[in-house]
C-alpha cells in the first residue's frame, strides 16, 4: 500500500492492523508523511467547521420559517443538506488520482536521435532496420530487432529505446527494470531514464515513487521541465 492510500484509509478509519503499524512507522520516521497528515487533519477541521456553520445557518432559516409544529418536509431538506455536505467532504479526502489518464497525457516515445532515418537511404543494417521500425511505430517488430542488437552487444542507449518500446507494448514492469538498470551507471541519458521511469511508476500506480523521481528531476535537470512541474502539480 502506498503512502497516499494509507492516509486516505486513516481518515476513513479503514486501516487494518498491519496498515496501522505501517502508518505509525511513517508518522515517526517520515517527516514529510507526518507533515502531510497534519496538513490534511487541519484542512479537514476547517472544512468540518464550515460545514457545521453552513448547516447551522440552514437550520436556523428553517426554524424562522416554520415556528409551527414539526414540519417533516423542511427537516427532510435539512437532512439532505447534511448528507450532501458530508459526501462532498468524503470525496475531497478520497478523490482518486487517475494515473492511467495522467500517463497517457504525458507519455510519448522518445524521438530517434541515434540513427536518423533519411528517405532513400539504402543502408539496411540491423540498427537502421530497428530504428525504421521504431519510427514507423511497428513496435513488436522493433522490439525483436532491438533484442537482436542487444544480444550482440550491451548498449545503454539501445536499451533505453527498447524500454520505450516496452512501454508502448504495455510491458511496464520490464521497461521500468531497464530504466533502473541504466541509472546504475552515470550516463548522458540519466534525466531521460528518470522521466520515463517516473511515467512507468505512474502507470503501475506507484504514485510515491513517481513523485520522488519527479521532485529530483525538478531540482537537478531541465529535461521536460514544464512536463515535470505540471505532472507534480497534478499528483499533489
Amino acid at each position: 500500500m502506498n503512502k497516499e492510500q494509507l492516509i486516505a484509509q486513516y481518515f476513513t478509519k479503514k486501516l487494518s492492523q498491519k496498515a496501522q503499524k505501517e502508518f505509525n512507522h511513517f508518522m515517526v520516521n517520515d517527516k514529510a508523511f507526518a507533515k502531510e497528515v497534519t496538513f490534511q487533519e487541519n484542512l479537514k477541521k476547517v472544512i468540518d467547521k464550515e460545514e457545521r456553520d453552513s448547516v447551522k445557518l440552514q437550520l436556523q432559516d428553517f426554524e424562522l420559517e416554520e415556528k409551527s409544529p414539526f414540519n417533516y418536509k423542511k427537516w427532510l431538506v435539512a437532512s439532505s443538506i447534511i448528507v450532501l455536505l458530508a459526501a462532498s467532504s468524503f470525496w475531497y479526502f478520497n478523490k482518486p488520482i487517475n494515473t492511467e489518464k495522467l500517463y497517457t497525457e504525458h507519455f510519448e516515445p522518445y524521438r530517434n536521435i541515434v540513427h536518423p532515418i533519411v528517405r532513400g537511404d539504402v543502408n539496411t543494417d540491423l540498427k537502421a532496420k530497428a530504428f525504421i521500425a521504431y519510427e514507423s511505430k511497428t513496435y513488436q517488430e522493433a522490439l525483436n530487432l532491438f533484442n537482436t542488437l542487444l544480444k550482440e552487444k550491451d548498449d545503454e542507449t539501445l536499451a533505453f529505446y527498447k524500454a520505450n518500446i516496452l512501454l508502448k507494448l504495455n510491458k511496464t514492469e520490464e521497461a521500468a527494470s531497464i530504466f533502473k538498470g541504466n541509472l546504475k551507471t552515470s550516463d548522458s541519458l540519466d534525466a531521460k531514464n528518470n522521466w520515463y521511469l517516473a511515467l512507468a511508476y505512474l502507470k503501475l500506480n506507484d504514485i510515491e515513487s513517481a513523485k520522488t523521481i519527479l521532485n529530483e528531476l525538478n531540482t537537478t535537470s531541465s529535461f521536460k521541465n514544464k512536463g515535470v512541474k505540471q505532472l507534480l502539480k497534478q499528483l499533489n
